[in-house]
């Protein structure tokens, strides 16, 4: 069998393919889950999804499909409907005053311009202020998900008409400082931001860290997603780099294009940021599975990007998304068992 096959069982298969292709534990994980199981295996051979079972040789029932994750188990575990209201980036601040921010230079929510001081400002000096800087980012404060509608200035390179570009982009958007970052980080692909996408959820109480992989820009993209071109590195506990690192074509590298080796690398301050994780998701438990983006500046310092309340799970980089948890997870919704046993 190839590995490309042994990676992935065809939903289109029946269910005595899938049984035969994985043996009994397949068998005893659906039927322990029975009736959503069955549901989940008429669901994957009518939707044609995949489901990702295998990993570095091994089967591991624990993977969780695409489809059940997002139609029954983010459902149950966050709220949709504060999604955009809780996610907008100008409301960063006020919701983590104890994280490092970018520098805000200007913002507007609801048509309304705010200056980095959170005062109330006119178009016209919002204009100028704008002006005034060498650089910065402009992007969608309730949106910018896979690099959509961010832009770079800077001065030196670009001849804009400011006006022009404010009102292309309407309300509830955001202006930040150009990030400098880490020199480890910066060896690795020095014009992108590089960042630390980290998912997090909580459970019984606690924020448990799921999984952790460092994006990378490639090629002088501005941009670290995975989607536009760039690398995703699993991360380990101790902060050191994962051998391999994955394309957008499912292939994995052991170097950067750029030179950098994957497994030499240790992030910065990594512990920090799961530290400050930890605390923050208690701060937002509307959203029980959460994407963080952390990057850490040139002082150290871990720098808050943004967070994702509807995040992709990292399964295919990092393995099972509620590892060891994954049962009493699934027992929970599915199963309606109680989060706390005392």
């Amino acid at each position: 069998m190839q590995r490309q096959e042994k990676h992935e069982i065809l939903a289109g298969a029946n269910w005595q393919l899938l049984k035969e292709a994985t043996g009994a534990a397949i068998t005893s994980f659906v039927l322990r889950y029975f009736p959503f199981g069955k549901n989940m295996v008429l669901s994957l051979k009518k939707c044609g999804m995949t489901f990702i079972c295998f990993k570095d040789e091994e089967y591991d029932p624990r993977y969780i499909p695409e489809d059940l994750y997002w139609q029954k188990i983010y459902p149950a575990f966050n709220k949709p409907s504060f999604r955009h209201a809780y996610t907008d980036k100008c409301f960063y601040k006020q919701l983590f005053p104890y994280l490092k921010h970018p520098r805000t230079i200007l913002r507007n929510s609801n048509n309304c311009f705010f200056d980095g001081s959170g005062n109330i400002i006119s178009f016209d000096l919002a204009k100028s202020l704008l002006e005034s800087e060498q650089s910065f980012v402009i992007k969608p404060a309730i949106y910018s998900g896979e690099g959509v509608d961010i832009f770079f200035y800077e001065r030196n390179t670009n001849n804009i008409d400011f006006q022009v570009l404010m009102k292309s982009y309407g309300s509830d958007y955001i202006v930040q400082e150009v990030v400098t970052q880490h020199r480890i980080l910066a060896s690795i692909h020095q014009k992108s931001l590089n960042t630390i996408r980290v998912i997090s959820f909580l459970f019984q109480g606690e924020v448990h860290i799921s999984s952790a992989i460092l994006r990378m820009g490639v090629g002088g993209s501005r941009f670290d997603n995975v989607s536009a071109g760039g690398l995703a590195c699993p991360i380990l506990p101790d902060g050191r780099l994962g051998k391999k690192a994955i394309d957008k074509h499912s292939q994995w590298v052991t170097s950067h294009p750029d030179g950098a080796v994957f497994a030499k690398i240790k992030i910065p301050s990594y512990e920090r940021i799961l530290e400050a994780i930890r605390r923050a998701h208690k701060d937002i438990p509307h959203f029980r599975i959460i994407g963080w983006d952390f990057s850490v500046d040139e002082s150290g310092d871990p720098i808050f990007i943004e967070y994702n309340g509807a995040p992709a799970m990292n399964q295919v980089s990092c393995g099972p998304l509620f590892g060891d948890l994954t049962e009493p997870v699934l027992n929970t919704i599915f199963l309606n068992e109680a989060e706390f046993t005392n």
